[in-house]
This record gives structure tokens, sequence and C-alpha cells, in this order.
């Protein structure tokens, strides 16, 4: 006769709870509660960054003034606009990774159009296609930069009040601008599944109202055409430099 086991009660609720806590862990990795941003860069793969945190990129900024992301040289060189995509400043500026990389500012603007300006170049050379970098102010694109060469690039972009306003506001109510270089995607994807891009290094950028800009400058920008247009993106000569390497996450 083949012997019988009789569960008791309190064996039929510890499986019950077990199971019940199976269920719990099962929703959460199928529904995690995590934030927008972790979702977007983590699970569903729709961001190619993620931010920094707001207390070390806080996006102070000195309006006007221009930003150095090359160590020891002048200008305003707090690491605290660096948003998202880019790596930390070095002695060639800072590298993008991923198919872009953010400049987030937090001040309280003026009344006023601005002009974006900014020194740039590229990891191409003659040899290979045109690369173009969008340059998208919240939302809104405020020119293009052509790469045909490793030469640098000086980029003077005018960007109208309403668009610099359309970022919206923080708590303290200072207004958002989120400055977006979008690069081109070079290659297929590699091993790990990143998309292999052309890799932007920022060596400056200034945001300055129009009214701070002599006037001939500021005639000029009106001039180029409607806004949203290039005012200048006039090539440099650069000095040789090696291409990136692997690319990594920002801290």
């Amino acid at each position: 006769m083949l012997p019988t086991y009789q569960p008791r009660l309190w064996h039929l609720a510890v499986v019950a709870l077990i199971a019940l806590f199976d269920l719990v862990v099962l929703y959460m990795v199928l529904r995690p509660n995590v934030s927008d941003d972790y979702r977007a860069y983590y699970i569903d793969r729709s961001a190619s960054c993620f931010p920094r945190a707001d207390n070390v990129a806080t996006g102070y900024y000195p309006l006007g003034e221009p930003i150095s992301f090359v160590p020891d040289r002048s200008g305003f060189s707090l690491d605290t606009v660096r948003w998202c995509g880019f790596m930390p400043p070095s002695n060639t500026g800072i590298r993008s990774f991923g198919d872009y990389g953010i400049i987030r500012i937090v001040m309280p603007l003026p009344d006023d159009d601005f002009l974006l300006t900014f020194a740039s170049w590229a990891n191409t050379d003659s040899s290979k296609p045109e690369r173009d970098v969008q340059v998208v102010v919240n939302g809104s694109r405020v020119g293009t930069l052509s790469f045909t060469s490793s030469k640098g690039i000086f980029g003077r972009f005018l960007v109208p009040q309403a668009v610099a306003r359309a970022g919206g506001t923080d708590d303290n109510g200072n207004n958002i601008v989120l400055i977006r270089f979008e690069v081109p995607r070079t290659g297929p994807p590699g091993t790990n599944s990143e998309p292999v891009t052309l890799q932007l290094r920022l060596e400056s950028l200034r945001l300055a109202p129009l009214k701070s800009i002599p006037a001939e400058l500021a005639s000029a920008s009106f001039a180029a055409g409607t806004p949203g247009t290039v005012v200048e993106a006039a090539p440099k000569a650069h000095p040789p430099h090696t291409p990136a390497g692997k690319k990594k996450e920002a801290g």
C-alpha cells in the first residue's frame, strides 16, 4: 500500500504565500515602478543616454558667458550643463556617445531672442561621406552642421525667444533650455547592440541674449534669414587628433 500524506493547514498557507510572492515579483518584473528616464534608457531603449542627477547637472550657467569644456581654458568651467549623452570634459572637449548629446541650461530668461555659438569638430575625414549634425533647441531645429573633414566648425545659430521658452520651467520658475545635438549613425550596431555614431566634440558653447551682443553682429544675425537658419558655420583649422575609442556612459 502506497504511503499517503495529508498536508496540514499551515503547509497550505505557506505554499499560498510563496505563490503570492512569486506573483508579486512577476508583476514587478513586467511592470517595474521606475522613473520615465530609467524606463526609456534601460527598458524600452527609446533613449540613447541617461540624464545625470539634477543635483550634479544643475543647469546653472551665467547667461551670456562662454562655457569652456576644455580644462584650464578661460570661460565658465563648472560641469553643470552637461546633462545627457556627453562624456566628461577632457583636453579635446566633451565627446558625444549614442544618437545625441544634450546640454541643459536652467535659469530665468530675459525677454529677448538669443544667439547660440559653439566650437565643434567630429571624428571624420575628407575620405568619408558628409555627416550632418542637427542642432535642436527645446524640440525645434535651429540649424545643421555639415562635417566633411576633421576641421573644426564654429556654429552660430539664432534661437527665437519663443523657442528658448518652449522648454517649460522647473519648480522654482526657472526656464529650461535643452540644446540637443543629434548625430548620424555611421555603421551597424556592434556586439553590445549599441549604435555606431559620429562622435561630436564640443570645445566651448555660449548662449547670449541679442541685446548683449554688439549691434552690428545682432543685425547680421537677423539679416541672415528667418529664425532657425544658420547665421554662421565657418570651418577653422584644428590640430591633429586621434579618433575616440569605445563609447561608455557618462557619470
